[in-house]
């Protein structure tokens, strides 16, 4: 979708791609290749899609120069990923199947970040005092796990106003 933003960083899962299959599947230039399209993926109109802005794929030998890699290890790279399910390919684009996977916890929570921003001034003043008074009585009682989730919790709202 045109006009849509950029996404300025997406998600790896450490043991996914430290210990999972993308590990022995692909060799490491292709590994590196294989993150680079995920950024690209990032980048276009159409979140998970590598192409242009108008949903036309671009070339392969447009990506590898933009990648700065040869063309054959662009395509081997894109084979395998074909071949394990990690991609698709159309004549809209190559397409990152389970995109959403990729994408951080500031997408899924960014629904109750936009109705806390409907809030009034008043009633984020009663969030903050309820947050001060159970603060209160945890460092009293001395729980400090419930206290960090409290503080975290603050903090989000204090980012929001």
């Amino acid at each position: 979708m045109r006009g849509q933003s950029q996404r300025r960083w997406i998600k790896l899962h450490v043991n996914g791609f430290l210990l999972g299959s993308v590990r022995w599947q692909l060799t490491p230039a292709e590994r590196s290749v294989w993150v680079d399209l995920l950024c690209l993926a990032g980048l276009g109109g159409t979140p998970g899609t590598v192409a242009d802005n108008d949903n036309r794929p671009y070339p392969h030998s447009f990506i590898a120069n933009r990648l700065n890699v040869p063309q054959a290890l662009l395509t081997s790279t894109l084979n395998k990923c074909k071949d394990e399910g990690r991609i698709t390919e159309d004549d809209t684009g190559i397409h990152v199947t389970h995109w959403e996977t990729y994408q951080s916890e500031y997408e899924r929570q960014k629904t109750s970040r936009d109705n806390r921003k409907g809030l009034t001034p008043e009633q984020r003043e009663v969030i903050k005092e309820q947050n001060r008074r159970r603060m209160e009585y945890l460092e009293s009682t001395g729980s400090s796990k419930e206290l960090g989730n409290i503080l975290s919790k603050e903090v989000k709202h204090d980012t929001t106003e």
